[in-house]
């Protein structure tokens, strides 16, 4: 009896193993893309997160040189062509994630502290030979200072900065004129610098604001000079910038062709500054809470300024002034 010997599969046996072996494949292809995809988000997630830290260890460089009570929120919400700088409020009131703002404030102008390598520019320690309005310290040199805020702010000089008097007091959107509503008993102006008699004239701009103010002349307390003001934003491309280069007191905005944008990080969905109002501000600064927010990966690993997506880090700064 002949029988005839089979030396291959037949069709439906050939479907059947194509088929298994789509199916095998398919689950493979998808298990080495989702490794692919995990091993790129790591690399993104890594990546954003030394971003935040780099921002965040910048710009605590720049916050512990704030005067706390000039903290301010600006712009609340604003598009990226509508950054004027007007102020909302103040920081440690207005502050939380469901608005995204312009944080601004102005700081004490360490490199005058600092000097050349001589005698300081300015000392806050300003009431010796202290009369009226008149500042003429002994153990500063006020004609370094003009040359460094000349140096770094070439629109300005000494006589166009500001000294602050540390009252304590302050807490609105008026201080340091961010609303250019006029003065604050908080600062005074300078109005003309004497090299040859090292003496700076300062301007009272609460009662050159027709104010009524009790203790009339400046007040024996330390001072400080102030030589701009700074303002932090998250712009809707992502790309984090600061400005300098403008002086609130004078009318000033960082908006204007006085501010100098500089980039400090890309891809950044959010930032905010935080005070935790329960405490009171002490005479000499508090702490703050920064937040930055990096945009995350969608589905897609698309960048993505969706909250749910956010890569985020925070780190507390202790503002000095």
């Amino acid at each position: 009896m002949n029988h005839s010997k089979r030396f291959g599969f037949t069709m439906i046996e050939l479907l059947f193993v194509i088929v298994i072996m789509g199916i095998v494949g398919g689950i493979a292809l998808e298990a080495v893309r989702q490794y692919y995809d995990g091993i790129y988000k790591a690399k993104i997630y890594t990546q954003r997160v030394v971003e935040a830290d780099f921002i965040l260890s910048k710009l605590a460089k720049y916050f512990e040189n704030a005067i706390d009570f000039s903290i301010v929120n600006l712009d609340q919400d604003a598009a990226d062509g509508a950054l004027v700088g007007t102020c909302v409020g103040d920081a440690f009131v207005d502050a939380n994630t469901s608005h995204d703002y312009t944080v601004g404030f102005v700081a004490v102008d360490v490199d005058s502290l600092h000097g050349n390598g001589g005698m300081p520019g300015w000392s806050e320690n300003v009431p010796s030979g202290f009369t009226g309005t008149s500042l003429s310290p002994r153990d500063a040199d006020l004609s370094v200072a003009d040359t460094i805020i000349t140096a770094l702010y070439p629109a300005s000089n000494l006589a166009g900065s500001a000294v602050y008097n540390h009252e304590g007091t302050d807490s609105s959107c008026s201080d340091f004129n961010w609303d250019n509503s006029g003065g604050s008993s908080a600062y005074y102006t300078g109005n003309v610098f004497t090299p040859a008699t090292n003496t700076l004239t300062l301007i009272d701009e609460f009662v050159a604001n027709g104010e009524s103010y009790s203790s009339g002349s400046p007040s024996l307390d330390k001072k400080y000079l102030l030589r701009t003001g700074y303002a932090f934003r998250a712009l809707d491309t992502g790309e984090f910038v600061m400005f300098t280069n403008f002086r609130p007191w004078r009318g000033e905005r960082y908006s204007n062709n006085n501010a100098l944008r500089t980039t400090l990080g890309r891809e950044v969905a959010s930032f905010y500054a935080e005070f935790d109002n329960t405490n009171a501000h002490n005479t000499r600064g508090s702490m703050w809470r920064l937040k930055v927010c990096m945009r995350g990966l969608d589905s897609n690993l698309s960048s993505s300024d969706e909250a749910q997506n956010a890569i985020c880090r925070e780190r507390m700064v202790h503002v000095r002034y």
